[in-house]
C-alpha cells in the first residue's frame, strides 16, 4: 500500500481509521459499519485507497479512489 492510504481495522474492543504513515488512529467507533464508512470518507476526500482488515487483521476489502489516469489513444 502506498503512504496516504487509509486503513481500517480492530483494535483494543474498537474499530479505527488511520492514515498510512500516521501514527495515531483518525477516529474511532465501536461499531464496524460506522468506522467503515468514516474510512471510506477519509479515503475519497484524500483520493487513495481503502483497506478494510478483519479483526484478525487479514485484508477483507480494498476500494481505490485514486484518480484514473487518462492514456493517449
Amino acid at each position: 500500500m502506498a503512504e496516504g492510504d487509509v486503513h481500517t481495522y480492530f483494535e483494543d474492543g474498537l474499530w479505527k481509521n488511520r492514515v498510512e504513515g500516521g501514527t495515531r488512529a483518525s477516529n474511532t467507533s465501536p461499531r464496524r459499519t460506522d468506522a467503515v464508512l468514516a474510512g471510506r470518507l477519509i479515503a475519497k476526500k484524500r483520493h487513495v485507497v481503502h483497506v478494510v482488515h478483519t479483526p484478525e487483521g487479514d485484508v477483507e476489502t480494498e476500494r481505490d479512489f485514486r484518480p484514473r489516469v487518462k492514456r493517449p489513444q
